[in-house]
This record gives C-alpha cells, structure tokens and sequence, in this order.
C-alpha cells in the first residue's frame, strides 16, 4: 500500500515503523525538521517538510497516488482540513485522523463522514488510554488486562515474582501444574526481550507474561500463580490529573459504583471537573504535594493512578505512592524513552497513549475480515483478532500442519460463543474467531492467512 502519515511524533513514527517494516511504500509529514531526521535515520521511507494541512505539501507527498492517509499530528484541525484537502484534491481513498478534542469526538456522527467532513475512522486517544486504565483497576492483580471477542477471550499481563508458582517452570509443564485451567501462555519477556515462547523456554523470577485465557477463569488464574484479586465495589481510588483521561477515568468509575478522589493542580479545570462529575471528589492540589496526598490518606488507596498530561510527573508521583505502599499504581507514559526506566523503578503497570493509539490505527488498516488489534509489552508484539472465512488459508488442517509464519501462535479460538484454548490438533473452522499473536515482520502473512479468496463471492 502507499500510505500517507501526518505526523511524525511518537505516534506518527510508531505508525510509520510499523507500516514499513510490513513492506507498505511510506511517505511522513511533519513541520518539525528534528522529527523527520529521527524517521529518516530510524527506517527507510520518504519524508516532506512542511504543513500537513496545505494542498501543495500534500502533493509533494504524493498525495494523489495514495491509497491511505493517516493524520496524526498535534493539532486536531490540522488533521480534519488535511483530511478534506486530500478527499477534495487528490481522491485518497480512505481516511484517518486522530482527533483529541471531546466536543468534536462528542459531534461525531454529525461532523464526520462523506457528505461532511470525508474522514472514514477518527481515532480518539484519551477515550483508548481511559479504557485500558480502567481494565487494570478492573484486575488489579495483573499488570496489564485487554479484551478480545467482544470480553470473552482476555489477555492477561503477569509479572514473575520470586518463588511463586510459574518460577522455574519451562512453558511445557505449565498446564500440568494449572491443571483444570485452559490457558495458553502466547508471550514471554526475558531481559527486556519480548517474544512468542517455544515449549522448553524457561520462566524465571522477573520475566513477564501474557496468558490468553477464557473470561470466566481470570480470577482463577490468578489465585493459582498468587496473584491476589481486590473487588472492585470496595475499592478506594485516587487519580492525578483531571484532564481528559482522567475526566474519562473517573466517568467510568463512577459507573462501576467507584467513589475516586480526583487532585488536579489548575482551578479553572477543577472548578468545571467538580461541575461534571457527579461522585467523585475533586480536590485542588499539586500531584506532588506530599502533605496533601497524605491528609487525603494515600496510605489507604487500594489503586493510584497517576494521569497527569507530565509523564515525569507522572513517573515521581508514582514513586511517591510506591513509597507509602499503594498495593496498585497505574502509571501514565507517553514517550518510549521512559518504558525501561520505569521498569526499572518497579513502576511495573503502565499505560501509553501513543500504543493503544496505534493499535486502533492498525485495526482499521490490517487486511482480511480482522477485527482487533492490540500491542503487547513493549509494542514489539502484535494481537490480531481476525475471523476465519470458507476459502481462508488457514482452514481444514490441524494447528500443527499449518505452516504459521515465525513467531506466530494462536492463543485461542471463539466458536459459536464458546472460548477453545487451543493445541497442536486444533482444527479452524469457518467463521471462527481466531486470535493470533505475531510480530510485525509476519504481519503481511498473517494477513494472508485470513484473505477472502475470488472464487468466495
């Protein structure tokens, strides 16, 4: 594909790594000159100088040869009047923009569209980051926790502690000693390396791991390697940052009939959070006021999630309730330079921005009948959830037969509603819902795996 990016921040350059390393013809926009030298040096696609919104930079780009145009800058008009300068203009048939502010993502259906403004998928962050973050107060025992088939199938994140149940275990034993629990292990982080695991891996103290398992065995699973669950209804929750995230944050725990403190620093903005929230408490306060966290017992707080728009605030505020001996602090991160500090530091459950941004981007580009995406550890993984059609190549032969691209595995298979944690002799079958985890290089052929043959129509 010729695919068009705007943006060449830390989303713009995921997007565009990833795109290239799939083979896609890439070409990256952006006013920053500092950020294109850093595309330019890190992989082999073409950059233009100039704004993203302007007919002529887009022809420069070669925007009348595009099959995709991905607007991911800064600026949510820049992204909207490129979308329509490039529908208008040059044809490009399909359209995506990142979109941060609430009242245009709120005005949606009636902004957006072919008859209004020509953008096909509108991609808004802070919604994605708000969900994830509250997935991992949801099971707080885990250090990350995502969906898949509509929350039937989830991928749990697990950190190795020392002398628990999965230490020392080489990944062939591990469902003999889970016994009645159908899990199937489909990443392995060792010495900050993530990938799929072969059978006689070893699992050691410190490493991380991702389990897919069937919704209605989570909280097994997680008694059986001692992790120990907090119920939800009784927790008590403190959020740093009252800006978007954190507004939809504390939104969806007042849902789920969570009551959170909310300490934002800008009384303008705690003035309208405390007009728009209808339980939570807002308090006016600097997130690293060590004497204001404790005269609101930060001691007590089951969760503390630090979401502040600052990562580095972010990062010390986190240590500061480390310190005082939060059991789970959620830790919001948007640059790639922080990921091994943070670990570093212990500050284990983190959620970026810039990741779940891409995966979202990815689920509306990745070919065949795929209907999810998600980005693993790092973002050196890749889940793909992708319905299994009649003439698809991955069909009528057990998991074993089947010439899997490298580092690929299947992690499980939904059939009619019923979760199958598959083996070697698992056969798919026709309008299974098939997830896969994988690495960028074998996207194209997992891709193929799923593509609708002619003789189908």
């Amino acid at each position: 594909m010729n695919i068009l990016i705007l943006g060449a921040g830390e989303v713009g350059f995921n997007i565009a790594q990833r795109l290239a390393i799939e083979g896609n013809d890439v070409v990256v926009v952006d006013l920053d000159k500092n950020c294109l030298q850093r595309v330019s040096d890190s992989m082999d696609v073409k950059t233009v100088w100039g704004n993203a919104a302007h007919p002529s930079v887009l022809a420069q780009a070669g925007a009348e040869h595009m099959d995709l145009l991905i607007a991911a800058t800064t600026n949510d008009e820049v992204n909207m009047i490129a979308c329509q300068v490039a529908h208008s203009l040059y044809q490009v048939p399909t359209k995506i923009a990142r979109v941060r502010e609430a009242d245009y993502v709120n005005a949606a259906s009636q902004l957006f569209g072919r008859d209004d403004l020509p953008i096909d998928h509108i991609i808004f962050p802070e919604q994605e980051a708000a969900h994830a973050i509250v997935k991992r107060v949801q099971i707080s025992a885990a250090v990350d926790a995502q969906d898949f088939s509509g929350g039937k199938v989830q991928l749990i994140g697990l950190r190795v502690a020392p002398k628990t149940l999965l230490a020392g275990l080489q990944f062939n034993e591990l469902q003999d000693v889970l016994q009645d629990i159908q899990v199937y292990m489909v990443a392995h982080e060792h010495n900050r390396r993530w990938r799929v695991p072969n059978g006689d891996d070893v699992i050691l103290a410190g490493d991380s791991l991702y389990a897919a398992v069937e919704e209605s065995q989570v909280k097994l699973l997680l008694q059986k390697v001692g992790s120990a669950c907090t119920d939800c209804a009784n927790k008590s929750v403190m959020i740093l940052g009252g800006g978007n995230v954190g507004y939809l944050v504390a939104k969806e725990l007042e849902n789920m009939n969570i009551i959170p403190k909310l300490i934002e620093q800008n009384p303008t903005r705690a003035l309208w959070l405390a007009e728009n929230l209808d339980k939570t408490t807002v308090i006016l306060g600097s997130a690293l006021d060590r004497e204001l966290l404790e005269e609101e017992n930060i001691d007590r707080m089951d969760d503390f999630l630090a979401l502040t728009n600052d990562d580095e605030t972010n990062i010390l505020a986190s240590l500061i309730a480390k310190k005082y001996k939060v059991g789970h602090i959620v830790t919001l991160v948007n640059r790639a330079i922080y990921n091994d500090l943070i670990h570093e530091m212990g500050l284990d459950v983190t959620v970026s921005p810039r990741l779940t941004t891409v995966a979202s981007i990815l689920s509306h580009i990745r070919k065949g009948r795929v209907l999810g995406t998600a980005c693993l550890g790092d973002g050196s993984l890749e889940v793909i959830e992708a319905e299994a059609l009649e003439t698809s190549a991955i069909l009528n032969a057990p998991l074993i037969h089947l010439n899997l691209p490298p580092q690929t595995v299947v992690g499980a298979v939904v059939r009619n509603d019923k979760v199958i944690i598959p083996n070697g002799y698992t056969h798919i079958q026709a309008h299974d819902h098939v997830l896969m985890v994988t690495t960028h290089a074998s996207i194209p052929a997992v891709e193929q795996l799923f593509q609708v043959h002619l003789e189908f129509f």
